[in-house]
């Protein structure tokens, strides 16, 4: 079959665009920028939705085409952002889809059409009915919450697998999550039986849980015990909501907020009753994901780059106000004094300040993280050869420095590259 996969570098694009090449499917895969991915009987094409949605010229549909498969979404605090992405972009996709004549599946998310408050499933609904209403050959499908390797949200999650008290928005909502390989088998086989008419389809997993018991799941999985779970106060969550609001941060938001309160529940035997296909219980599903040493280092990172923000940052506070004669004392040592021994506490305090701050900002953190690297390697070299006698300091206040060393390498090989 030809098929044309739009955001197939999304998560749930991604899985697919595999299975599907594996099925030995033709596909023409879409995303924003080129890619370098190489698939049997895979093609790229470039597509912008945003654009899509103000151009309809914008992409030219391609001859041929069985199928058209959307998995394009985005989970922004930008509502017009939202809008634009899942719904006037959709409904510009789904236009030429209809003049071409083509069958469409499209996913979409549980709750489109029932949450007014959160834009993310609104625009998500606007596009469902949009193409139901068109009257082509049409499938929505409704997941729950989608867990697997690649996914935003389960990095979250599995993040969070690996601490040993969890806090969490809400310990009462109930949803049913399932695997993103079940989410793919089950577009494999709506592909393989196709509906008579255009409907709705729920895909959720087979067993309702809270999300900690999802965690406590993903915990066993990796050979953990359960985990010690505790409500945010409402208060501090509101607080949280409305900074991820500011700052749009993707996992805590007012839309996140809202959602994590809520129950996210369907019946599983609807998606079986049309296609044949049911979902694999989690835990089955949890056997190679997640992976125990990644998820203790998505849970350390954030820690050992909050550390070393703050030792960065306390030193340069010290070294300019309570430990400024101190840095005088250490430099006099060394047969550095007066002015010029100043101006090196200060320019050394400034630096530590900047190395601090640099490492917020994630688009230059590999370089400062670099610096930082090279900062503490010369510091301990101009010690050992100047002031040696400061490595027998019973607080091993310059042995610390190669600690400190190793884990900044740490963090730089772990930086991902933007």
């Amino acid at each position: 079959m030809n098929v044309l996969l739009v955001g197939a570098t999304g998560f749930v694009g991604r899985h697919l665009l595999r299975a599907l090449s594996g099925a030995g499917h033709h596909i023409i895969a879409t995303s924003r920028t080129r890619q370098p991915l190489r698939l049997p009987g895979v093609e790229w094409r470039q597509l912008d939705l945003d654009e899509l949605a103000t151009v309809p010229d914008h992409f030219a549909f391609p001859e041929s085409i069985d199928l058209l498969i959307n998995a394009a979404g985005v989970l922004s605090v930008d509502e017009q952002q939202s809008n634009l992405t899942q719904d006037l972009g959709s409904r510009a996709l789904f236009d030429l889809a209809k003049s071409a004549g083509v069958r469409v599946l499209h996913i979409s998310a549980l709750g489109a059409g029932v949450r007014s408050d959160v834009h993310f499933l609104t625009s998500k609904a606007a596009a469902d009915d949009y193409l139901i209403a068109l009257g082509l050959p049409a499938v929505v499908l409704r997941p729950s919450l989608v867990v697997g390797p690649g996914g935003a949200s389960s990095a979250w999650l599995a993040r969070m697998s690996a601490l040993p008290v969890i806090p969490l928005l809400d310990r009462k909502a109930l949803l049913q999550p399932l695997h993103v390989d079940d989410l793919v088998s089950a577009i494999l086989a709506l592909m393989r039986r196709w509906p008579a008419e255009p409907m709705v389809l729920p895909v959720v997993g087979t067993e309702v849980m809270t999300l900690a018991q999802l965690i406590d799941q993903m915990r066993m999985s990796q050979g953990w015990s359960g985990a010690w779970f505790i409500k945010i106060p409402d208060a501090l969550a509101l607080f949280g909501a409305s900074l991820g609001d500011r700052f749009g941060w993707r996992a805590l938001n007012g839309q996140t907020l809202r959602m994590a309160h809520r129950d996210s529940m369907a019946d599983p035997e609807v998606l079986e009753s049309v296609c044949g296909y049911r979902c694999a219980g989690l835990r089955d599903r949890l056997k190679q994901w997640p992976d125990p040493a990644q998820s203790t280092q998505l849970a350390l990172r954030p820690l050992m780059l909050a550390t070393l923000v703050l030792i960065w940052l306390g030193t340069a506070f010290v070294s300019l106000w309570p430990g400024f004669e101190w840095g005088l004392r250490i430099l006099s040592e060394g047969g550095l004094t007066g002015p010029f021994a100043q101006i090196a506490v200060v320019a050394g305090a400034l630096c530590d300040g900047l190395l601090g701050l640099g490492m917020l900002m994630g688009r230059w953190r590999r370089r400062v993280l670099q610096l930082q690297v090279c900062l503490m390697t010369a510091y301990t070299l101009i010690i050992t050869f100047v002031l040696p006698h400061y490595w027998f300091d019973p607080y091993a206040s310059v042995a610390k420095n190669l600690v400190l060393i190793v884990a900044t390498l740490w963090l730089l090989r772990t930086e991902p590259r933007r």
